[in-house]
């Protein structure tokens, strides 16, 4: 949204903060018989983490920590 591209974009509503219903952490919304497709999920993220790719895509989208730690 600080690009160009994002210029006619913006936030809309109130920021969402229900921890005992949303928890304290981003999601994926999957079927819960997609277990294989979870555990290849979960192996992405924590290879793109592990090798810092995570931290420069999150460096170069948001200006905050998307984890919220």
């Amino acid at each position: 949204m600080k690009t160009p591209r994002g210029a006619d974009y913006d936030f809309a509503g109130k920021d969402i903060d229900d921890p005992k219903t949303l928890g304290n952490s981003a999601g994926i919304g999957l079927r819960k018989e997609d277990t294989e497709l979870k555990t290849k999920i979960d192996k992405a993220i924590a290879d793109i983490i592990k090798n810092g790719t995570y931290q420069k895509i999150e460096k170069k989208y948001f200006d905050f920590d998307v984890y919220g730690s």
